[in-house]
């Protein structure tokens, strides 16, 4: 099942989380990432020293890569070292740095000090550093010493919203447990809300979203109204194109008409003449004609 296979992809990650805190204990190791695809599996390693886990010429990185790769049964290791974001965010840092410090030798009072300082400059909503072991010496009694600022959320389900790590370290006072609570910035608990505040926001916003909405309406109508202007505008002076189209080709239609009128007239005219003319010449060929027979009887008698 695809469930199994997830478990043991996690419960594998814990194991090299576990792995790797041993093995680069003094590189200050953090988290890890795996990335697995069909070639190669790529390690992403986030530590507060990375020169210890790459070594000298990357010795440290080339073993480790041949160890992951021999006890995890990974494919063709590709170890990468991550950038931390928001280190003066992160309990993780924050707690291992504050190990590293008392390990050192440094009091752990001016450690954590410097430790919530750092935090609060960060813009955290909250935070708070217990101290809880042989703080006072050899020989004294144990106690728990609380250093804290801002807001912060211990019980129900917001202190979810929480970053919580925990370390022991071990000092030559003796054992101390360092347990490191953050609130991020940004962070909105519950019981902060104002609601009327809230209803009051939202109320405007709904207000503006509405006259928005007219606004927007309005310009709207306003930009139909425009367009329909342009539209009969454009209508009207086609309508005024075709009109004067159409006189045109009237006013063209009367005159060839009236051309077309004279020529008849003309045609008319000439046949008319041609007409007169072969009346006339008909008239005086008989004129002739009848002149001719009366000279006949004329000579006649003569002779």
């Amino acid at each position: 099942m695809k469930e199994n296979v997830f478990i043991k992809d996690k419960l594998k990650k814990i194991s090299l989380a576990d792995y790797l805190k041993k093995k680069l204990k003094g590189a200050g190791f953090i988290d890890v990432d795996v990335a697995k695809s069909p070639l190669s599996t790529k390690i992403v390693i986030y530590a507060l020293k990375p020169g210890f886990v790459i070594g000298k010429k990357g010795s440290n990185i080339r073993a480790l890569t041949e160890d992951l790769e021999q006890k995890f049964d990974y494919s063709k290791v590709h170890i990468e070292i991550g950038e931390i974001p928001d280190k003066n965010l992160d309990p993780k840092v924050i707690v291992e740095e504050l190990a590293a410090n008392i390990a050192k030798g440094i009091a752990w009072k001016s450690a954590v000090y410097k430790a919530l300082k750092s935090i609060k400059d960060a813009g955290a909503i909250g935070a708070e550093i217990i101290a809880k072991g042989n703080t006072a010496g050899k020989g004294q009694r144990k106690r728990k010493s609380r250093f804290y600022f801002g807001y912060m959320k211990k019980a129900g389900d917001q202190k979810k919203l929480v970053y919580l790590e925990k370390k022991t370290t071990f000092p030559g006072l003796g054992t101390i447990g360092i347990t490191v609570r953050i609130v991020r910035p940004g962070t909105v608990f519950s019981d902060k809300v104002d609601v009327a505040e809230l209803a009051r926001n939202f109320k405007i916003k709904m207000e503006e979203e509405l006259a928005n909405e007219r606004k927007e309406k309005l310009a709207k109508s306003e930009k139909e109204k425009g367009s329909e202007k342009k539209e009969k505008k454009a209508v009207e002076q086609e309508v005024k194109i075709e009109r004067e189209k159409t006189e045109e080709e009237i006013r063209f239609e009367e005159e060839e008409a009236l051309e077309s009128l004279k020529e008849k007239k003309i045609k008319a005219k000439k046949v008319s003449e041609k007409k007169t003319e072969k009346a006339l010449k008909k008239k005086t060929a008989k004129e002739k004609e009848a002149g001719a027979v009366e000279e006949i009887p004329d000579k006649a008698e003569e002779m």
